[in-house]
């Protein structure tokens, strides 16, 4: 089932970021979350007065998540850092692994466990052609510094990580190779937790000459590279695919049920949630593209939603 028309988006955010990236829901406030890296900073949108407020670093933050006390996980450039409430000061919970001076680290999503997973990636060197991702895991706060430990190696961009609620398997893109992957998680809930290696679960054709993982006809469309995704409460994968302006709703078998057209090029991520869970949620990115696809595309950075059947699972938080 598709859907050309992008006439039942509605703006929910008007601020336009360089990158808005890793959006949750927070029903208990009311308010969607989400970060621009490039511009250092975390938002926040009550949803019913429309108020947003952000919250600016010295660094860029590439990750924000919502943890058990009412706080916050930050991904700052140097560790993990743990705020109290919004605004307040971070504090240092766990310093990153020194495995590459220029690696890019982003957090994931925390499992049923309260875990929070993170992604390692190293650029590309002369003895290695492609960056080296390694998937990371936090142990939830028992102790003053919780453990980070290096859980599997070579995952991809690992981007829009999502946990099944039983926490078995988890989902996310891959986006080099233009894949939406799964992994089962083998004895849940136990430590160190061991990961599967991911396989493809839908693949997207990519440009003439990027690195694919099956070849594809050369007279096939291009579709968008998969960035984010999250799960609904039925299983299925919500996917935003970049340098297309579309959201897809896949099934658990991998098969398109609902493809929808964004009003920004690049939807950079997205959520569910809402007063029912049935809103989708969608950021964008406004960097990076031409004064063209501007004209073309001129609220690139805002935060869109609309309406959907299927309710999206609670934000998983850390247990701090």
């Amino acid at each position: 089932m598709a859907d050309t028309v992008s006439a039942e988006w509605q703006v929910v955010s008007d601020v336009l970021c360089a990158s808005g990236e890793a959006p949750f829901w927070s029903a208990r406030e009311e308010r969607l979350y989400w970060i621009d890296p490039p511009l250092k900073r975390a938002w926040r949108l009550h949803l019913p007065s429309g108020r947003a407020e952000h919250w600016g670093f010295a660094g860029p933050i590439t990750g924000l998540t919502p943890c058990r006390s009412g706080g916050f996980l930050l991904l700052l450039g140097d560790g993990i850092y743990h705020a109290g409430s919004w605004l307040d000061v971070p504090t240092l919970l766990v310093p990153l692994p020194s495995i590459d001076a220029n690696a890019l680290w982003r957090a994931g999503t925390c499992d049923p466990w309260g875990r929070l997973w993170l992604i390692a990636q190293t650029r590309p060197a002369a003895n290695r052609l492609v960056p080296s991702s390694t998937l990371y895991c936090l142990r939830a706060r028992s102790t003053t510094q919780p453990p980070l430990e290096p859980i599997r190696h070579h995952v991809g961009d690992c981007l829009g990580l999502s946990w099944s609620p039983d926490g078995r398997s988890a989902t996310w893109c891959n986006t080099r190779l233009g894949e939406v992957v799964q992994a089962a998680l083998s004895q849940p809930g136990s430590w160190p937790p061991e990961l599967s290696a991911p396989m493809p679960l839908a693949r997207f054709v990519v440009n003439p000459g990027a690195p694919s993982a099956q070849p594809v006809a050369v007279d096939a469309a291009f579709e968008g590279l998969p960035r984010s995704g999250t799960l609904d409460q039925a299983g299925n994968y919500w996917v935003s695919l970049i340098a297309t302006g579309r959201a897809r709703c896949l099934n658990g078998q991998g098969r398109s049920l609902l493809d929808l057209a964004v009003p920004a090029l690049y939807p950079s991520g997205l959520c569910l949630g809402g007063s029912d869970g049935r809103t989708l949620f969608v950021t964008s990115m406004r960097a990076g593209l031409s004064a063209a696809q501007l004209a073309h595309h001129p609220q690139s950075g805002a935060v869109f939603a609309r309406r959907v059947e299927t309710p999206g699972l609670p934000a998983p938080l850390y247990w701090d």
